[in-house]
C-alpha cells in the first residue's frame, strides 16, 4: 500500500514538474491526429510531460504478446511465420480479427471470468454438476460475445438448484453455510461490490470506516456499518435449502429462494452468532451504499443487479479491470480497491492524498465506449490491442523511472500465468495431450480450458505443474504469477519439461514433438536452428546465437536440438509476456 501512494506521490509530482502549456498544446494538436481515443489521451499526456514513450514494438514481439493476451497460447510456428513474412500494412489489424474470433479467446476469457468469480468444487457447496453448470454459463457469455450487463443481471437474479440452473453457483460459492444467514449475505455483498464495482467493504461489514480505515481508503471512512447493512438488505429475501441426495458421500445440493417479504434484521441465533462483531437488533431495508439507490419492486435481487449495472462505476470497474490485464496494472490500482474520494479527475483529493486515477478521462472514455457498445467485450478488447500504447516496445530507450509505469510509457513485462506457461510448453513442443475432466464428456486440451483449479484431476503431473507455477485453489490459496527460485529450478528440472523435447521418439512424450519434426526436415542445421526458435520463442534467432548454437552442437541433430529448445523453454524470453 505504502509503495502504490509513493508511485502516485512520484507520478503527479512529474506531471507538475514537466507541464510546459506551450508543450502541453503541441501534444494535444499532435495526439489528435491519432485515431484511436487512447492514444489521444496517453500520448497528449507523455507529451505535455516530457516523457518519452518506448519505440513501438517489433512485429514478433508483438505477434507473441497479443496471441498470448488473446488466447493464453503462443503461436503455432506456422502462424509465426505466415505473419512475420506478410508485407500486408494492415496484418495487426487482421491478426487481431482473426484472435478474437478463434476458440482459443473463448477459452482465454472464459478463464479470466472464472478466475474472478472462483466457483470451484472444492468448495463445500459447489458440485461437479454445480462447477460444470457454471462453466457453461461463463463459456457461453464470452463466446457468444453477450452484453456484460445482461449477464451480471442474470447471474445476480438466478434461483433454484445450484446443480442445474446457471448463475446460482456465484451465491452457492460465497455462502458462510456454517453461520447466521446474514453472514452468507453480507460475504456475497463484498464480493458484488469488489467483482463488479472495484470496491471492497469486507471492512464495513464489521464495523464503521471512521477510526478505522484513515490510512487505507477515505471514501470508506465515511461509511458506515449500518450502511452496508442496508446494501446487504437487498439479498434479504434469499434463502436457501441444503440437502443431498447422496446417503452415503455427501453431495452438496443447494435450492436459492426469494420471498416476497422480509428485510435485514441483526438479530441472530445466540447459539450461531457468526464470525462478525454483534450487529444491532434494528430493522433495515435496502440501499445501495454507492448511489442510495433502492429497489423499485418486490424482487430485491433483481433490482440489485439492475443498479449494479445502471451505475456508470460499473463499466468504469469492468474496463479497468480488462485494461490491467492487458497492461500488467490498472488506471486504477489495485483495481479492486478503489478509494472514491481519490479517483474524481474534477475533484483534487485531499491533501496529501495522490490521485489513484492516473487517467481519469481515459477512463471514462473506455466506460463510455464500453456502454455505446452494449456492454459487449469484443469491442473494447480490439480498442485496446489496436492501440499503440499496448503496442509499444518493453524495451526502454533511455534513463526509465518508476513514474513512468503510470503513463504507460512502455510495455511492462511480466511472466506467464500457470496456465499460459502449460500451454505454451505444449504448443512449442507440440505435446498436446487429452485431459479427461470430472463430468464433461469431451477431453480438452489446453490449461486454459479447464473449468476450475482442481483440474485435471485425474492426471497428477499437470496439476502439480500448474500448482508448481502459482494457479492457487481458488478457494484458500491465491493466484500468483511472480517468478521464484524454486519455480525456476522447477522448470529446469521437471520431468514433463525435460521429456517433451527429448529428441528421442522412446523418451519422448509424443514421437512426433517438436524436435523430431525439425530433424526429419531435409534442411540444413542452420535453417533447423531458425525453426526451433520460431516455434518456441516465436521469433528468429541474431547471427550470434545461430553461431553459438552451431558452435556448441554435438552429437546426432536430434539431440542437440532436443538441447537446445530445453535451453529455449528455460528462457526469460519464454516464461516472460513482454
Amino acid at each position: 500500500m505504502t509503495e502504490g501512494l509513493e508511485l502516485d506521490r512520484a507520478f503527479e509530482t512529474l506531471g507538475r514538474k514537466r507541464n510546459n502549456p506551450r508543450s502541453a498544446s503541441a501534444s494535444r494538436q499532435a495526439a489528435a491526429s491519432r485515431s484511436n481515443f487512447i492514444d489521444q489521451r496517453l500520448f497528449a499526456k507523455m507529451a505535455a510531460d516530457n516523457v518519452k514513450p518506448a519505440p513501438v514494438s517489433s512485429d514478433a514481439e508483438f505477434l507473441r504478446r497479443v496471441t498470448l493476451d488473446l488466447t493464453g497460447r503462443i503461436p503455432t510456428p506456422e502462424a509465426a511465420e505466415t505473419f512475420l513474412n506478410s508485407t500486408e500494412s494492415d496484418k495487426r489489424a487482421k491478426l487481431i480479427d482473426s484472435l478474437l474470433d478463434s476458440d482459443a479467446y473463448s477459452d482465454q476469457f472464459t478463464l479470466f471470468f472464472l478466475n474472478k468469480f472462483r466457483v470451484s468444487r472444492n468448495h463445500e457447496s459447489i458440485s461437479v454438476p454445480a462447477r460444470n453448470t457454471f462453466y457453461e454459463f461463463v463459456r457461453s457469455f464470452v463466446q457468444t460475445d453477450r452484453p456484460y450487463d445482461q449477464f451480471v443481471r442474470e447471474m445476480l437474479a438466478a434461483n433454484g438448484e445450484v446443480d442445474t440452473q446457471p448463475g446460482t453457483q456465484f451465491f452457492a460459492r460465497w455462502m458462510d453455510v456454517n453461520g447466521p444467514i446474514q453472514d452468507s449475505w453480507d460475504d456475497i455483498t463484498d464480493k458484488i461490490t469488489t467483482t463488479f464495482l472495484g470496491f471492497k467493504t469486507e471492512c464495513v461489514s464489521c464495523h464503521n470506516g471512521r477510526a478505522h480505515l484513515e490510512k487505507i481508503n477515505l471514501w470508506l471512512t465515511r461509511r458506515t456499518r449500518e450502511q452496508f447493512w442496508q446494501t446487504s438488505a437487498f439479498l434479504s429475501r434469499m434463502y436457501y435449502i441444503r440437502w443431498s441426495d447422496d446417503v452415503i458421500g455427501f453431495r452438496p445440493r443447494i435450492v436459492l429462494i426469494d420471498r416476497d417479504y422480509g428485510s435485514y434484521s441483526g438479530s441472530v441465533n445466540p447459539g450461531n452468532p457468526g464470525n462478525r462483531p454483534a450487529r444491532t437488533g434494528a430493522v433495515v431495508d435496502p440501499e445501495f451504499i454507492l448511489n442510495r439507490a433502492k429497489p423499485r419492486g418486490d424482487n430485491w435481487r433483481q433490482d440489485l443487479g439492475r443498479i449494479v449495472t445502471e451505475d456508470k462505476q460499473f463499466a468504469r470497474a469492468t474496463a479497468n479491470h480488462l485494461w490491467a490485464n492487458f497492461f500488467g496494472h490498472g488506471i486504477v490500482d489495485p483495481p479492486e480497491a478503489w478509494d472514491f474520494m481519490r479517483t474524481d479527475g474534477k475533484t483534487p483529493p485531499p491533501e496529501g492524498w495522490p490521485s489513484q486515477n492516473a487517467h481519469p478521462e481515459l477512463l471514462d472514455d473506455l466506460a463510455d465506449f464500453f456502454i455505446r457498445n452494449n456492454f459487449q467485450l469484443k469491442p473494447l478488447l480490439r480498442q485496446i490491442v489496436s492501440s499503440d500504447a499496448y503496442q509499444l516496445s518493453s524495451t526502454y530507450d533511455g534513463e526509465w523511472q518508476p513514474a513512468y509505469i503510470r503513463y504507460f510509457a512502455k510495455f511492462e513485462a511480466r511472466r506467464l500465468s500457470a496456465e499460459q506457461l502449460y500451454d505454451a510448453l505444449t504448443v512449442a513442443t507440440r505435446t498436446e495431450q487429452p485431459m479427461t475432466v470430472a463430468g464433461l464428456a469431451k477431453a480438452l486440451r489446453y490449461a486454459n480450458q479447464l473449468p476450475d483449479a482442481t483440474e485435471p484431476s485425474t492426471d497428477f503431473r499437470v496439476v502439480d505443474f500448474l500448482n508448481q507455477a502459482g494457479r492457487g485453489n481458488w478457494t484458500t490459496i491465491d493466484r500468483s504469477e511472480e517468478p521464484t527460485i524454486l519455480g525456476l529450478l522447477f522448470s529446469m528440472n521437471e520431468a514433463q519439461v525435460v521429456q517433451r523435447s527429448m529428441g528421442t521418439s522412446s523418451a519422448a512424450i509424443s514421437s512426433r514433438n517438436q524436435v523430431l519434426r525439425i530433424d526429419a526436415m531435409p534442411i540444413s542445421d542452420e535453417e533447423a536452428i531458425r525453426k526451433m526458435y520460431l516455434a518456441t520463442l516465436t521469433r528468429f534467432p541474431l547471427n550470434v546465437e545461430t553461431a553459438a548454437v552451431l558452435r556448441y552442437r554435438n552429437g546426432a541433430r536430434a539431440q542437440w536440438l532436443s538441447d537446445l529448445q530445453w535451453a529455449l523453454l528455460n528462457k526469460l524470453d519464454f516464461t516472460f509476456n513482454y
